[in-house]
């Protein structure tokens, strides 16, 4: 870029020459001044010709890459959230289901109701790594994402869907914890072990109604999640297309692995 800079440096020091020499007639001077001008003007076109081309490559490497990125950090997510609803949400959902099918049908089974208390108050919070989206975004570069649907669905996920999900958890663990501490805790009986025999406690109205009104917010929360998923999953599937129209990348799903086409 200096190197051009510096030849249009010389033709322009070559135009004022050319006005100023004088062992050539005008017509002479003219000639040879407009001349270097035109070389100039070609010069100068070329070279911001060359800039602009070379910021455009840039700027699609990076959106490139950003697409990239955020994909693997959607697939880290959605796994996350399945491991999420087989390991904590599935198993505390089912208790809630048994303890409250058990109260309805008056047969209560006192070891397996005590024996799995823990789930009462057992928490788990949705989290995400937001920090590439961040990054691309307070660097102005989220324009550069050239589909408009494709832009608005992933801001709206990590601006929108990411933090209401974080949030209900905490109030889904905020309520399930002061329900606890006002009507179960201060009547439960807690043996050296640690098992809480709530098995003693449900036919008192407060605690059955906490039983029947945590399990209901688990539930919508189990829901919430899956729904949470599923949109992950289709928005991954929106990069996966984007990736492979515009860039020719594909993700080798049997593998793993990302591949460039050739």
């Amino acid at each position: 870029m200096e190197a051009e800079e510096e030849k249009i440096v010389e033709h322009a020091k070559e135009a004022i020459h050319a006005l100023t020499d004088k062992k050539k007639n005008w017509k002479a001077k003219i000639g040879s001044f407009l001349w270097e001008i035109l070389i100039i003007i070609i010069a100068v076109n070329l070279t911001i010709g060359f800039h602009n081309w070379n910021e455009k490559r840039h700027e699609r490497e990076l959106e490139k890459e950003f697409l990239i990125g955020t994909r693997d950090d959607l697939d880290i997510i959605k796994n996350d959230l399945d491991r999420r609803l087989m390991y904590y949400h599935q198993p505390t959902l089912d208790y809630y289901n048994m303890v409250w099918k058990q109260i309805n049908e008056r047969r209560i089974d006192k070891t397996y109701v005590d024996s799995n208390s823990n789930r009462l108050l057992l928490a788990d919070y949705f989290r995400y790594d937001n920090s590439r989206f961040e990054s691309f975004k307070s660097s102005g570069y989220l324009r550069l994402i050239k589909n408009p649907a494709l832009l608005l669905d992933i801001t709206h996920l990590y601006a929108d869907n990411f933090p209401t999900q974080v949030d209900w958890d905490h109030l889904l663990f905020n309520e399930r914890r002061q329900g606890y501490i006002a009507y179960i805790a201060p009547k439960a009986r807690i043996d050296s072990s640690g098992i809480t025999y709530i098995s003693d406690l449900l036919d008192i109205p407060e605690v059955k109604f906490q039983i029947k009104w945590q399990r209901y917010l688990i539930r919508e929360n189990q829901s919430s999640k899956q729904e949470l998923m599923r949109l992950v999953e289709r928005i991954m599937g929106e990069i996966d297309k984007e990736l492979k129209d515009r860039f020719g990348y594909e993700f080798k799903k049997e593998e793993g692995k990302k591949q460039e086409k050739s």
